[in-house]
């Protein structure tokens, strides 16, 4: 795959024709695959243009919204989709342009446009003063199609939005439905106090990465992925109220695992969520409590489907 990153002035012309879509595609869900397997499906090469930072950050700065696919995450999964060629962009460079100048210059100019498809809600351009319509006008001017794909609904609308929340409410398994795999984040293993081991049940302990969206706080059945290895883990997010913790962790108790791994980059990948955290009365009453735990995630897992 091809990566076009940096000022928008520096991207050298891509070779016509070019089939592109343009979108944030936070997640990568099963509504953006609608318009990416049409993308892929043209014969001609295909480019996503896709933003970082998030615009939102951009338009309001401070806001610094939680993610549900970092960049690289995000280019991993269009890679695996089949898209050709990415194009990161920051807001910040284009938001002036009016949208004729934003499809003369970054669709003809650059990317030498012959198909574009983009979402039935896509706006772009100074004041988000273009839509769809526009682009259908634009592309009868310039010569190029314009495919325009309706929103897709389970339940309601599938948006990155309505993901993010379903993450931070702890509804792991709903967000997996519609993002069309398992929400995942990762970390370095840092070292804890220990307490897991003494009790035990050994934990590699991550910190919540910056900008991803942490899942809410409680016990969860998940996939722990270490190298090449996929290993069952029952995972804690939360403080530790029984120990007086405030400050929020993503421990991971990895099942039948007991090396050593930290400094070692662990991914998480969130199958559901099996309990709140609670406080109890004391160390015995939390053994208890992650005993049936783990083997809750030992019956939950034996079945469901291992991770690629």
């Amino acid at each position: 795959m091809k990566i076009l990153r940096g000022p928008l002035e520096r991207w050298e012309a891509q070779a016509p024709p070019n089939a592109v879509s343009v979108g944030v595609f936070d997640g990568v869900h099963i509504g953006h695959r609608v318009i990416l397997d049409r993308l892929v499906a043209n014969p001609h090469p295909s480019t996503v243009l896709t933003f970082d930072p998030h615009p939102a950050e951009v338009l309001s700065p401070g806001t610094n919204p939680r993610l549900i696919t970092d960049i690289d995450e995000r280019i991993a999964l269009l890679a695996g989709l089949g898209v050709d060629t990415v194009g990161v962009l920051d807001l910040s460079e284009i938001r002036h342009l009016e949208p004729e100048e934003f499809v003369s210059r970054v669709l003809v100019d650059k990317l030498e446009v012959s198909y574009l498809v983009v979402g039935a809600d896509f706006q772009f351009g100074r004041d988000r003063a273009g839509d769809c319509e526009f682009l259908i006008a634009a592309g009868t001017r310039h010569g190029f199609e314009v495919e325009v794909v309706g929103l897709v609904e389970s339940n309601g609308v599938i948006s990155s939005t309505r993901i993010r929340r379903l993450i931070e409410d702890g509804d792991v398994s709903d967000a997996a439905d519609l993002l069309g795999n398992l929400y995942r984040l990762s970390n370095v293993v840092t070292p804890g106090d220990k307490r897991g081991k003494g009790l035990g049940f050994p934990t590699a302990n991550l910190r919540p990465p910056e900008r991803k969206v942490i899942p809410g706080s409680g016990i969860y059945a998940a996939w722990a992925r270490f190298g090449r290895e996929i290993l069952p883990a029952a995972v804690n997010v939360g403080v530790r109220p029984t120990f007086g913790g405030t400050e929020l962790l993503i421990e991971a108790h990895i099942i039948d695992f007991d090396r050593e791994i930290y400094g070692s980059v662990l991914t998480i990948e969130f199958v559901e969520r099996l309990r709140p955290e609670l406080q109890f009365e004391n160390a015995d009453a939390l053994v208890a409590a992650i005993r049936d735990d783990v083997a809750q995630v030992r019956r939950l897992l034996k079945t469901a489907p291992v991770p690629t």
